[in-house]
């Protein structure tokens, strides 16, 4: 069953958030990682605004295919370049399908 993991993201450092989106492209897709949406400039429509300027919906085969890459020491080798580039939220969720009406 396919997992997808949403990333919301304010850029804070823009040099270090480019290498680190660089980096992890290279990483992520060695794990089957697929961008679904990237998105920029957000629209509320209910709630309140977090201040986050970007979402990334990663999409990968299955919820393990994603728990190894986040875990891999590729991955977690950028985590500090993430972090000094950008203020994330990171989760992830399982596909689910609405029931039928």
């Amino acid at each position: 069953m396919p997992a997808y993991m949403i990333s919301q993201v304010t850029v804070t450092d823009k040099e270090k958030f480019e290498s680190y989106i660089s980096n992890t492209r290279s990483v992520a897709a060695k794990y089957g990682a697929r961008p679904v949406v990237v998105g920029a400039q957000p629209k509320m429509l209910n709630g309140e605004n977090d201040g986050h300027q970007m979402v990334f919906v990663i999409e990968f085969e299955s919820m393990e295919k994603l728990d190894t890459w986040h875990s891999s020491d590729e991955y977690q080798a950028l985590v500090s370049l993430r972090d000094e580039g950008s203020d994330q939220r990171m989760v992830a969720y399982e596909q689910w399908a609405l029931p039928k009406s």
